[in-house]
Parts: C-alpha cells; sequence; structure tokens
C-alpha cells in the first residue's frame, strides 16, 4: 500500500427529512472546535510532553494526522512530503516527526506524522491511524457520554450471564518498516440486501459510505435534503472536498445485526479505486453503524470485533 493516510474526515451537508444521519455538521461550524456531536471516538494524546490534544481514532487511516497550525506550537519542522490517498484522491502533503506520542497504553516515540487542515478534521488536533494503532486494543462506548480509549490487548470473557456479544473477525493490519505506514486496513465481510460485501470499518467517519456498485446492487434510494442550498460534499484533512450523493439502504447485515434505512454517502470516491474495490460492492462503514451499539471493542493484535448491545 502507498504511503499516506485514508481520511475522509468532514461532511458538509444539510439536515435530513424523515431519517436523521449522526454526525452531519454545517459549513458554519467554528474552526478550532472539537465538536462532541459527532460520535467518534476522540482521545487526550500528549506529543513530546505537550499533554491535552485531541485526536480521533482513526481505524481507516493508514497514516496519523497533525493539524498545521500545532507544528511550530510543538515545535516540530517539516521533514519532506508523502502521498496521502484519501477519499478524495492523492494529496501531496508535508510530514513531521515527533519524538514521542502518549495516549493511554500506546507510547510511540519517533513517530511520522502528516500534517492536514484542521478544517478538514472537524476542529481537532488530529488523527491516529493504523500506524500508531495496530497492536492495541481500541474500546468505544457510545451511551452517556461518549469514551474512547486505547489499551493493551486482552481476552474479552463471553460468559453465561455476559451482554449480548456479536463478533466479527478481521486480518490484523500490518505496519511496513521503516516508513511505519499501515498495510493493510480493518475490513470485515458484511451484507447488504444479501449481497456480500468488503466493508472498511472507519472510526473517523460520522457517516458511512458506498460505491456506486453497492447502490446499484443494493437498490438504494435517494434521501431528500430538506435545504438544496447547501453543498452535499465530504472532506479529505487536508480540507479539499468531493461531491457526494445521499442515499439510503435497507437489510445491512454485520455479524448478527441488521440494520434497516441507514443513511449514506454514495459517491465514486478515490478509496474504493485506491483499494482495488471500485468494480464491486464496497463500502466504509462509519460511527452511525458502530453507534448502535453501547460499546465497541476492536483488537488490532488478533483481529476481533466485538459489538455489545
Amino acid at each position: 500500500m502507498a504511503t499516506g493516510a485514508f481520511s475522509r474526515r468532514g461532511l458538509v451537508l444539510a439536515a435530513t427529512s424523515g431519517l436523521v444521519l449522526p454526525g452531519w455538521v454545517r459549513a458554519q461550524d467554528p474552526v478550532g472546535a472539537a465538536p462532541d456531536h459527532s460520535g467518534r471516538g476522540v482521545v487526550e494524546v500528549e506529543i513530546d510532553g505537550q499533554p491535552g490534544l485531541r485526536f480521533a481514532l482513526d481505524t481507516a487511516a493508514s497514516a496519523s494526522v497533525l493539524a498545521s497550525d500545532l507544528v511550530a506550537r510543538l515545535g516540530l519542522s517539516v521533514g519532506g512530503e508523502i502521498d496521502m490517498h484519501t477519499v478524495v484522491g492523492v494529496e501531496r502533503v508535508p510530514w513531521v516527526r515527533a519524538e514521542q506520542i502518549r495516549s493511554g497504553a500506546l507510547d510511540r516515540r519517533n513517530a511520522r506524522l502528516a500534517v492536514g487542515d484542521r478544517r478538514g478534521m472537524l476542529g481537532l488536533d488530529g488523527l491516529l491511524g493504523l500506524d500508531l494503532l495496530a497492536g492495541h486494543r481500541l474500546e468505544f462506548r457510545f451511551r452517556g457520554r461518549h469514551r474512547a480509549s486505547i489499551g493493551r490487548p486482552r481476552i474479552e470473557e463471553q460468559g453465561f450471564l455476559a451482554a449480548e456479544r456479536p463478533r466479527v473477525r478481521f486480518a490484523p493490519p500490518v505496519v511496513r518498516e521503516p516508513d511505519g505506514v499501515a498495510e493493510r486496513l480493518m475490513i470485515v465481510e458484511a451484507r447488504v440486501r444479501g449481497v456480500r460485501v468488503p466493508a472498511v470499518i472507519d472510526t473517523g467517519a460520522e457517516v458511512s459510505l458506498i460505491n456506486p456498485v453497492l447502490a446499484e446492487a443494493a437498490d438504494a434510494t435517494d434521501l431528500t435534503i430538506r435545504s438544496t442550498a447547501t453543498a452535499q460534499a465530504i472532506q479529505s484533512p487536508t480540507g479539499r472536498a468531493a461531491v457526494a450523493r445521499p442515499m439510503v439502504v435497507d437489510a445491512l447485515r454485520l455479524g448478527d445485526m441488521v440494520l434497516d434505512r441507514l443513511g449514506v454517502l454514495m459517491g465514486d470516491f478515490h478509496i474504493f479505486r485506491h483499494l482495488g474495490l471500485a468494480d464491486r460492492p464496497a463500502m466504509l462503514l462509519g460511527v452511525d453503524v458502530l453507534g448502535v451499539f453501547s460499546r465497541v471493542v476492536i483488537d488490532l493484535r488478533d483481529g476481533e470485533l466485538l459489538m455489545e448491545i
């Protein structure tokens, strides 16, 4: 897999009619804000001894990203440029190297970060991608006050009195040396109206994405937007946008879970072409799907997705 991160942060869309899509934000959201309404997993990160930075856990990013306005503040210097594969396309961006990044069980030295635009990350300080998250255990709690954490892998007991916990297996990501970029994203098998669909688990996306092949195969229908004046687009971490078509799909099955009337964004997005999925039904599953559960655990060492109802 080429160097760079898979990211498509930000949705510039109006509210929907008859169906609410979690986490859709308006263009007027203030730059620098770190909205908590998105449902994404956000953790506090310390970089080179400076704590309090807010990063989203992004399992569809092969490399981590830092907001450009923090480069000078953190005393970092640009070391060169990399190609970052986003939903929009291939974007050439600067990169910096941090002496140490810490958050929960994550403690990484000499880490490379791509440089992005804060507006493209919904006001957050950055994204933690699979290059830093690989081998860890991610936990998301979606009930009450949203919480997320990075821990060490451990066995989850499935006792008789335990809550129902659907489990889905996937191939754990592998980080390529020496540049430290994840070679493989987290892909599980889903079904949409009986059609087998490779689905990228994307904890950094508020709304799920589908390609045109899946839209046709699943008989997806258009979702009416109340305000036609609002642009329907998604943004990359650099702020570049791509046109997206709001649609609805039925009968999405993930493990033992089935969802009907799921609002999604459809488009001929670059990420599907880059993953070799442009000619077959494919999708990215965001926190709109994961947030159906009260708790989600992702074991990136053993390749297991656990969902607690």
